[in-house]
């Protein structure tokens, strides 16, 4: 079995094909997040009231906490919204925000590894709230 392993290897090394296993590189602690909403073929908006945000974690085995956050847009007095940390569950966190007012708020999200340790990845995305 080694003798073919090594010349099954030797012979990919030789025409320039190489094939790493996907999860080969355990150095690498990347963690990408994105938005996710019902229609993804416009930009977000919502009404004002309730509005449910969904952070995707990719690659989908990351394991840690996520926290939401919006931010008011300038025009008004509101205060930011804050979700608390919750853990991943099945690659993704999801948060309910009440937005009081109208305009161009700020979503961001943040992924630490475990409590109390540093935030490693950040997304932000623009959500437009109607009346």
């Amino acid at each position: 079995m080694r003798r073919l392993l090594c010349a099954a290897l030797i012979v990919a090394s030789s025409i320039g094909i190489i094939v790493i296993p996907a999860v080969a590189d355990d150095s690498s602690s990347k963690v990408f997040l994105s938005f996710d909403y019902s229609d993804n073929s416009s930009p977000p908006s919502a009404s004002n009231g309730t509005f449910n945000v969904i952070v995707d974690v990719l690659p989908g085995d990351a394991t840690g906490q996520i926290r939401m956050f919006a931010v008011a847009p300038a025009s008004t007095n509101d205060s930011n919204i804050v979700c608390r940390f919750q853990w991943i569950n099945q690659s993704q966190a999801e948060c309910a925000f009440n937005f009081p007012d109208p305009g161009v708020w700020a979503i961001h999200s943040q992924y630490v590894v475990a409590p109390q340790t540093d935030v490693v990845a950040v997304a932000v995305t623009n959500l437009r709230v109607l009346n």
